[in-house]
């Protein structure tokens, strides 16, 4: 392809031209009419969904891992996961171009029925191979659908209700919970006895994790129906009036506003036109295109390299942290209960309900003007620092169920403002191929872990004390990055 015709794709896909500026305007003050309401808390709800979705399953797979371990021979159990981060890693990088290409409700709803046939099948897996691979493809739509979470509920939301976007990683706190709730009596009441081979654990015997899978499957089917037919989304009007169908995005506005029951005065007239897009170009150049333009002018660059960087670094220290804690704590004397199933998924649920309350915090600490986005994510990531450190001097019961509850609200106060913080701050007309852009370094970084718990020493603290450091990296870098989106003015915002 000629050079030419690189540079003129994109050029067309530019988002910092008056023209698509002006646009992006009047597309504020048109939602600032809407205001927030009934379709607002139904977007609360089905995108809430997603973010359910994608912490139950991790979780779900570290639940159901030391009971496969019974019933298949397993060289490396921690390897499994591997697949986890590989195919969320898979799902970030394509789904973000897909809804920048093609538009984000179609790949919305989509993404919920892929992870339904999936889990379904998964349940049925005859080996740890199969696990494997289904996994993968599993959290392959998982990982895309959380992209078009993000970018879809930020791009119809009013600004004074922004906050709000803080307050729908609590979804993501829930699934943690829920993962836990569901797979305690299935386990507890269907699994081999702790301490069983391969040799003694029937399938038959151990139903409890195939159960769980289905239970998950049913609820995901549930989620994605909800989605297709009881609480259908518009198609964004901000992305169609990005690519210039401001007919389309008259229509859709004018549904939203009626749902909400409020009256707009919105006509195509009131949109500068585009150039029309180069149909030519392959999607690879098109996706090159909008990553590129994440990265023009200078501000922009220094803010979604500042994001991709903590992102990459939570994708190192959630991830780490949680597999090193539980063995250096076993290494180092501590007395942490009988061990027993029933032990494990209560002190589980106690620590991942104290978590669902870290985003709504958060949700309270971003509205208040002296902290907003910035300096809410520096204060919750040393409150996560803090408690990290001191989780290395836990030798009771009681402290390891205190300090690890401790650590599960900040690590979900710290995420819920990352993940609502990065959608504000990628322009509309590449918001997607930027979420997927950043979550796939932060997936990329994951990747590394179950090398790390698989072939080093996890009797030294040196991994804990750098996933420490690596928060106290990101409280840092929190307060350097160059956009506060509560300082958005409504020609600021993309």
């Amino acid at each position: 392809m000629p050079r030419q015709h690189v540079a003129a794709v994109e050029c067309q896909i530019e988002n910092d031209d008056a023209a698509t500026r002006y646009n992006m305007r009047v597309a504020n003050e048109i939602i600032e009419q809407i205001g927030f309401g009934r379709y607002q808390w139904h977007m609360f709800i089905t995108c809430g969904f997603g973010f359910l979705v994608d912490q139950m399953l991790p979780v779900a797979l570290g639940l159901v891992l030391p009971q496969i371990t019974k019933q298949w021979e397993i060289k490396y159990p921690e390897m499994m996961t591997v697949s986890v981060f590989a195919g969320l890693l898979v799902g970030s990088v394509f789904c973000g171009p897909l809804v920048d290409m093609f538009g984000r409700r179609s790949v919305w709803m989509v993404s919920l029925f892929g992870v339904t046939l999936f889990t379904m099948v998964m349940a049925a897996s005859p080996n740890h191979i199969v696990f494997a691979i289904i996994c993968a493809l599993q959290h392959m739509f998982t990982g895309g659908n959380l992209a078009i979470d993000l970018t879809v509920y930020v791009e119809n939301l009013p600004k004074s209700k922004d906050f709000i976007l803080t307050a729908v990683a609590s979804w993501w706190a829930l699934g943690s919970a829920l993962g836990g709730l569901i797979a305690w009596p299935l386990i507890e009441h269907f699994s081999c006895p702790i301490g069983t081979t391969p040799t003694q654990c029937k399938s038959s015997d151990n139903m409890g994790w195939r159960y769980q899978y289905i239970v998950i499957g049913g609820l995901s089917l549930i989620m994605a129906l909800v989605r297709t037919l009881v609480l259908p989304m518009e198609e964004s009007p901000k992305w169609l009036i990005a690519q210039g169908r401001f007919q389309e995005a008259v229509v859709a506005f004018r549904k939203i506003a009626g749902m909400n029951k409020r009256e707009i005065d919105i006509s195509v007239e009131m949109f500068q036109s585009l150039h029309p897009p180069l149909m030519t170009s392959s999607k690879m150049q098109r996706t090159m295109a909008h990553i590129r333009a994440l990265f023009v002018p200078k501000r922009l660059a220094l803010s979604t390299t500042s994001v991709i960087v903590l992102w990459m670094c939570m994708g190192v220290a959630y991830p780490t942290y949680t597999v090193f804690l539980p063995v250096y704590l076993a290494n180092n004397g501590a007395h942490l209960g009988s061990g027993s199933t029933f032990q494990t998924y209560r002190d589980y649920t106690i620590s991942s309900t104290v978590g669902i309350f870290g985003p709504l915090v958060s949700a309270f600490l971003v509205n208040i003007r002296l902290l907003g986005r910035r300096r809410s994510m520096a204060i919750t990531a040393i409150f996560t620092a803090a408690f990290a450190g001191g989780f290395t001097s836990v030798r009771t019961e009681g402290a390891n169920i205190a300090f690890s509850s401790m650590v599960n609200f900040g690590q979900h106060a710290f995420y819920s403002i990352l993940y609502s913080y990065t959608p504000e701050v990628m322009p509309t007309a590449h918001r997607g191929t930027g979420c997927g852009l950043a979550m796939a370094c932060g997936r990329t970084a994951s990747l590394a872990c179950p090398f790390i718990a698989t072939f080093t020493d996890l009797k030294t603290s040196i991994p804990i004390w750098v996933c420490v450091g690596l928060y106290a990296v990101m409280a840092c870098l929190s307060l350097l990055l160059p956009y506060e989106p509560k300082e958005f003015s409504s020609a600021d915002r993309w």
